[in-house]
């Protein structure tokens, strides 16, 4: 096979590590394939080290909601991790939640109580949490009242 040298080597390398990643893993696949799922997992991940540290409850919490929500079974969390941290580093909060501002509000909803249910995993909700929550909750257009009607609801 022809080996590009250099740079494109290197970007030959990583297309055969994401094409490997795949094949291999339908939920990685599915990640991959669906911007909005992407973008929460991001999110959710990002919340969960908000407060600085990932907690064993937090943790526990995004690996059921991966189930419950996604259909990510907990034996796949981990690959889907590693897809994200491998080829999502370079997305930010702010780029992440803005792929859910043109939706309805019923996935923007479901979207923020999924990042308060890892901000209240541990029994403690942090200040960087809650900025987190009020960043993402800004650019998805949600005011303070919707976020109590909306964790009021759930």
């Amino acid at each position: 096979m022809f080996r590009l040298s250099g740079l494109g080597g290197n970007v030959l390398k990583i297309l055969d590590g994401i094409r490997g990643l795949l094949e291999k893993d339908s939920s990685v696949k599915r990640v991959a394939e669906d911007l909005h799922l992407t973008s929460e997992l991001i999110l959710l991940v990002r919340m969960i080290f908000a407060d600085g540290e990932m907690k064993p409850e937090e943790l526990q919490n995004f690996k059921r909601i991966c189930k419950i929500a996604f259909d990510i079974p907990e034996n796949d969390v981990p690959e889907v991790v590693k897809y994200l941290q491998d080829y999502g580093y370079e997305t930010t909060a702010g780029d992440a939640a803005a792929m859910f501002s043109s939706l309805d509000e019923e996935r923007k909803k479901s979207l923020l109580l999924h990042l308060m249910s890892i901000a209240k995993a541990d029994n403690v909700v942090h200040e960087g949490e809650v900025d987190m929550i009020r960043k993402v909750a800004e650019i998805l257009g949600v005011s303070g009242e919707d976020l109590a009607r909306f964790r009021a609801s759930s």
